[in-house]
């Protein structure tokens, strides 16, 4: 991780289903998901690739950037065959800002039970990842 007093740092990184921002700035997260436990899929893959799509938003905050432009980059990690990434998104970063908080939405196909994750990279180096962990119950 980063180790100088002006590198960027994540300050927090976590899946929720929800959020909200209250008129003081505020951030309430909603269900935090760290665990989900879904259907065990019928046996002879019957179910496809895709056993299940997860509807997630990525809540995380990130602090300690100098002053310019920067570059955001989120990538998602799951098992199976790797998913398709977005491009890394430009950002802004303003004299006297401490902190910048981002909520982005995903669907995330589950193809098999383990440990999914969104890595966070700013500027090329990875700060961080947020995770949750899927697993099976029999029927």
């Amino acid at each position: 991780m980063t180790t100088g007093i002006d590198d960027p740092y994540l300050k927090y990184a976590l899946f929720c289903r929800g959020t909200e921002e209250g008129a003081d700035g505020e951030l309430t997260l909603k269900s935090i998901v760290d665990l989900l436990d879904l259907p065990q899929p019928p046996p002879g893959g019957q179910a496809g690739p895709v056993l299940a799509e997860v509807d997630v938003n990525l809540a995380f905050c990130i602090g300690g950037a100098l002053p310019g432009d920067h570059h955001l980059f989120v990538a998602l990690k799951t098992p199976g065959v790797p998913l398709e990434t977005p491009p890394a998104q430009r950002v802004q970063w303003d004299e006297g800002i401490l902190f910048q908080r981002w909520i982005k939405t995903f669907r995330i196909p589950v193809q098999a039970p383990g440990q999914h994750s969104a890595a966070i990279l700013f500027d090329g180096i990875p700060l961080g990842e947020a995770s949750f962990l899927v697993r099976f119950k029999p029927q």
